[in-house]
């Protein structure tokens, strides 16, 4: 008879570990939801910076420059992003990613003439960053594909 006790007990303390286990595991895989919300997040940040320095360089590199750019991370299924430099001098990325929309602005140390936008899909997910020589002997800088 104590035998058989043992083995209930041995059972019970099985199952309450496992139970244990189990409710980690699910929390754990929640968290990493999360997280990866969060890496995204930080991860368009991170491009629309890059972004932003890489205006800097082709306006003072002077015309005829070309910077080719793709963001950090695949783009998949639905996901898209749309790069635009505005006359006001900002910079201004619009992103569906996963489902969740995401808007980073960052603003620009360089003049921008005219306003130009570029989306980024799946198919098709590089830009290039251009400069060009105006009229007046200024610089256009443009995104386009």
């Amino acid at each position: 008879m104590k035998r058989g006790q043992i083995s209930i007990d041995f059972l019970f303390a099985v199952v309450l570990v496992s139970l244990t286990l189990l409710g980690l595991i699910v929390s754990g895989v929640s968290q990493a939801k999360e997280v990866s919300l969060l890496g995204k997040s930080a991860q368009l940040k991170v491009f629309a910076v890059d972004v932003r320095d890489s205006v800097s360089r082709v306006y003072a590199s002077g015309p005829g420059i070309v910077v080719v750019k793709t963001p950090p991370f695949p783009l998949t299924g639905d996901d898209w992003i749309n790069v635009t430099l505005t006359t006001n001098q900002t910079l201004v990325i619009t992103a569906q990613l996963d489902g969740k929309h995401y808007l980073v602005i960052q603003r620009l140390q360089v003049p921008i003439e005219i306003q130009s936008s570029v989306l980024l899909t799946p198919n098709n997910d590089t830009f290039r960053i251009v400069s060009s020589k105006l009229s007046d002997g200024g610089i256009l800088i443009a995104v386009s594909k």
